[in-house]
């Protein structure tokens, strides 16, 4: 798992975005890369930065929140559940703050790290400086 702010570039597939690449944690990157490659619409990802099952508090406009930080994950569009799970994931719906899935589902990935030691062994090994907001990066 990468500190905040370390990306990839990533090629995507869902016509529905206004990109057809987008910046992506750089730690769970190839693997979002090859999702969308396989067929997988992905409309949205987080490493978790090594705070899986933290706590996190959040606002929006529905008001406050708390809730635990969610590993490595993406999200996909309904058409693509099926062949996600022909390729060995498990989506689930994904709730928003207003009780709605809206066809989002919720995909744990392979790739990424759940702690921030997990982090750092994944910049020494990666060969990149251990500190947030690099940018993006090879």
């Amino acid at each position: 798992m990468c500190l905040y702010g370390v990306y990839r570039w990533v090629n995507i597939i869902n016509k529905n975005q206004n990109k057809n690449v987008v910046a992506v944690d750089a730690c769970i990157a190839e693997e979002v890369q090859i999702l969308n490659e396989r067929g997988i619409k992905t409309i949205g990802c987080c490493c978790g930065h090594g705070r899986a099952g933290q706590i996190v508090e959040y606002q929006n406009g529905f008001g406050i929140w708390k809730e635990r930080e969610y590993p490595p994950h993406v999200l996909i569009v309904q058409e693509s559940i099926n062949l996600a799970r022909q390729l060995g994931y498990n989506p689930y719906p994904y709730f928003s703050a207003d009780g709605k899935d809206n066809g989002v589902s919720i995909m744990p990935l392979k790739s990424g790290c759940l702690t921030e030691l997990d982090c750092k062994k994944w910049h020494q090994s990666n060969s990149v400086e251990y500190k947030r907001d690099l940018g993006i990066i090879k």
